[in-house]
């Protein structure tokens, strides 16, 4: 039998852009507009993304945006956003959640529509205007245009000066994030890197887990490190070392899952210890950029 042909870039990407359509292939109505959109545009460069995460209007919930365009931070709500079950709640804790305070939304009601032809026109302006947007981000020379896979290339960043918590930058191992800064690892599962005597990476879990109950507070400015409570026996958890974290500044690369639940590591900030009790650490962020050039120089940008 002949071997089947490697699979190709252009592969990898339609099954990328597949995927994130059969997410919404349950909602019949979404999926015509958001496809007509999407086919309406017919623009590589532009990012689209499908079942975008945000919280919900219930404290600690989360629900999932329609359509979520990155580089203008523009959203497409049909309808009212997707409200899900416990266990889909459960799936939606290890994803990034994106903060809509300065999201604009486009929102567009089913029984508003009266034929398809308002249907059509009501999409080719929506079409338009996303034009518009990328025409004057191009003039302002702010643009960046999107490239497949390009967004989990460590080279892609270095040559771009560094990462900032406003991109969307993912890398899928430790070591892709080592190279940020010059090293050259073959493997890394520790939960932290050092750089220096006081500044180390972290790759925590901000959620809840079987080790560890961390948290991304007061809107990404803090973090609490907690050891995870025996749920079983419903005891409290083991204290953390002393001076755990004490005088450190951490470069927090948090771990989350995307849609279609692979691993991947964002940068959420640069946070310094500033408090402990027997059970938690507390960091605050300091930083939401930091510049690297490949070969092991770094600096925080403080905020």
């Amino acid at each position: 039998m002949d071997a089947k042909p490697p699979r190709t870039p252009i592969d990898a990407e339609l099954d990328w852009q597949a995927l994130r359509l059969r997410k919404i292939v349950h909602k019949q109505f979404e999926l015509w507009a958001i496809t007509r959109i999407i086919h309406g545009l017919d623009d590589p460069e532009i990012e689209w993304v499908t079942q975008q995460a945000v919280p919900a209007r219930e404290e600690g919930k989360r629900a999932l945006l329609d359509l979520y365009l990155p580089q203008f931070r523009l959203a497409v709500e049909i309808d009212e956003l997707q409200h899900v079950d416990q266990v889909e709640q459960d799936r939606l804790r290890e994803r990034h959640v994106i903060d809509t305070a300065n999201v604009e939304f486009w929102r567009w009601k089913m029984q508003e529509i009266r034929t398809l032809d308002d249907a059509r026109k009501r999409i080719d302006k929506l079409v338009r205007d996303i034009r518009k947007r990328k025409r004057a981000q191009i003039e302002d020379k702010t643009f960046v245009p999107f490239r497949f896979g390009r967004t989990y290339d460590p080279a892609e960043w270095i040559a771009r000066g560094g990462v900032s918590i406003q991109d969307d930058a993912r890398f899928r191992r430790h070591i892709d994030v080592a190279r940020l800064f010059g090293k050259d690892l073959a493997v890394h599962r520790s939960g932290m890197l050092r750089l220096t005597k006081s500044v180390q990476v972290w790759f925590p879990k901000l959620y809840p887990n079987k080790e560890w109950d961390n948290a991304l507070l007061d809107d990404g400015q803090r973090i609490v490190q907690r050891l995870a409570a025996d749920v079983n026996a419903g005891g409290d958890p083991e204290p953390l070392p002393l001076g755990s974290g004490s005088g450190e500044t951490r470069l927090v690369f948090a771990h989350y899952r995307d849609e279609f639940g692979r691993i991947y590591y964002r940068f959420v900030g640069a946070f310094e210890h500033v408090g402990q009790d027997g059970h938690s650490a507390d960091f605050r962020r300091v930083g939401q950029r930091i510049t690297v050039d490949g070969v092991g120089g770094f600096e925080i940008l403080r905020e």
